[in-house]
């Protein structure tokens, strides 16, 4: 693993490390987790935000298998192994673990692939054709239905990365399938969440909070499949007091809908 690490890996925060210590994981270093307590400084309910849009991924699947009847996943952006993606509902057939992240890809490889029924690819959202193409994900069955986690990647993505990711999955995708999606939300904390913004950005790592409808507008050629966004907190859960939700993020389920000319 460490020989197909880029020069510095370790040298400076790593998105998906800074993730795991700020979900209680182990798989991080002193730069990582020095870095994490400036962004709870200035976000104090972060490591509560990024546990709740974390444990969307099992709820996800469930869903997939006990309503949608999709039983075949790809896990886009599915980020360094924890217990709450180590464990999957009896009734997923085949789940497919993708990251950009060299180091995380080689997790997901020794940890998550090792099960029956689950593979991990290397993959770019910048590079869907050869994403789609991998191996892994090419031995779906595209004769029925797949669905796709899109967890907290977008944000991490520019617009035009995310709407060229978007349009090659919903070309791809066969009948029935479904798309999850998560994004960190601008309105429900503005100021803290360009503090955010900056502090990323000082490290050199761009961080895109989008609006309901700057992320409604990436998804406008699919088809809502649960009404409109809520709250990752409160997906599929009765309504919580605003004081309690420290999602910070939108969560909603897309269909491709009618590609029909």
């Amino acid at each position: 693993m460490i020989s197909q690490l880029p020069p510095g890996y370790f040298d400076k925060p790593n998105i998906a490390r800074v993730q795991d210590h700020l979900d209680g994981g182990t798989d991080n270093y002193v730069v990582d987790r020095n870095f994490a307590l400036g962004l709870v400084e200035v976000a104090s309910w972060l490591p509560a935000s990024v546990r709740i849009n974390r444990a969307q991924g099992p709820r996800i699947l469930d869903h997939f298998t006990g309503e949608l009847g999709i039983d075949q996943v790809i896990d886009l952006g599915c980020g360094l192994p924890h217990d709450s993606n180590r464990s999957l509902p009896n009734a997923v057939r085949r789940i497919v673990y993708v990251d950009h992240d060299p180091g995380v890809a080689a997790h997901a490889r020794m940890i998550l692939a090792e099960r029956h029924g689950t593979a991990a690819h290397h993959g770019d959202l910048n590079d869907m054709p050869a994403l789609l193409d991998a191996a892994p994900v090419a031995q779906l069955d595209r004769t029925r239905p797949i669905g796709v986690l899109l967890h907290d990647i977008l944000p991490w993505i520019s617009d035009e990365s995310a709407r060229t990711a978007l349009a090659a999955l919903r070309d791809w995708l066969p009948p029935g399938s479904a798309l999850s999606l998560t994004h960190a939300a601008t309105e429900t904390a503005p100021d803290t969440m360009a503090s955010l913004v900056a502090h990323y950005a000082r490290a050199g790592i761009p961080f895109r909070p989008r609006t309901r409808q700057q992320v409604r507008d990436l998804l406008s050629s699919w088809t809502p499949l649960d009404g409109d966004f809520v709250t990752t907190a409160s997906w599929r859960r009765p309504v919580l007091h605003p004081g309690f939700d420290h999602s910070h993020a939108y969560a909603i389920l897309a269909s491709p809908g009618d590609r029909t000319p």
